[in-house]
C-alpha cells in the first residue's frame, strides 16, 4: 500500500482532528462538569432553602395556632369577666330595688302615720269643739266649775 499525499494529508487531518478533539473534549467536560457541578450546588442550596422555608412554615403554622388559642382564651377570659360583671349589676339593682322599695314603704308607713296623726289631731279638734259648743250651750256655772276641778285632779293624778 502505497501513501499518496492525500492519504497522508487525510491521515494528518484525522490525527489533528483526534488532537483537537482531545483537547476540546477535556475543554468541553472540564465545562461541562463545572456547569453540572455548578447546577448539583444550586440544587443543594435550594433544597436547603426549602427545608428551612419548610421549618418556618411549621414555626408560623404553630405560632398562628397558638395565637388562636390565646384569643380564644381572651374571648372566653373576656366572656366570663362580662358574665361576672352582668351578674354583680344584676344584683347590685336588684339590692337597690329592694332598698328602694324599703324606703318607698318606709315613707308610706310614714306618710299615712302622718295623716292619720293629722286626722286624729283633726278628730280632736273638732271633738273639742263640739264639746265646747255642746258643753256652752247645756252648762251650767256649777256643773262647769265642778269638771274643772274634777280635770284639774286627774291630770296631777297623771303627773304623780
Amino acid at each position: 500500500m502505497v501513501f499518496d499525499e492525500s492519504a497522508w494529508v487525510a491521515l494528518g487531518f484525522i490525527i489533528f482532528i483526534a488532537i483537537v478533539w482531545r483537547k476540546v473534549s477535556a475543554a468541553l467536560s472540564s465545562l461541562l462538569d463545572n456547569r453540572a457541578e455548578k447546577i448539583k450546588t444550586e440544587l443543594n442550596e435550594a433544597e436547603n432553602l426549602r427545608a428551612e422555608a419548610q421549618a418556618d412554615l411549621k414555626k408560623y403554622q404553630k405560632l398562628q395556632k397558638e395565637a388562636v388559642a390565646d384569643a380564644k382564651r381572651i374571648v372566653a377570659d373576656a366572656q366570663a369577666a362580662a358574665d361576672r360583671i352582668r351578674e354583680a349589676a344584676a344584683e347590685k339593682a336588684e339590692e337597690s330595688i329592694k332598698r328602694r322599695e324599703t324606703q318607698a314603704k318606709a315613707k308610706i308607713a310614714a306618710a299615712e302615720a302622718a295623716v292619720i296623726s293629722e286626722l286624729r289631731d283633726r278628730a280632736t279638734s273638732l271633738a273639742i269643739s263640739a264639746s265646747k259648743d255642746v258643753l256652752a250651750a247645756e252648762l251650767d256655772a256649777d256643773l262647769s266649775a265642778s269638771m274643772i276641778d274634777n280635770s284639774l285632779s286627774q291630770i296631777t293624778a297623771a303627773k304623780s
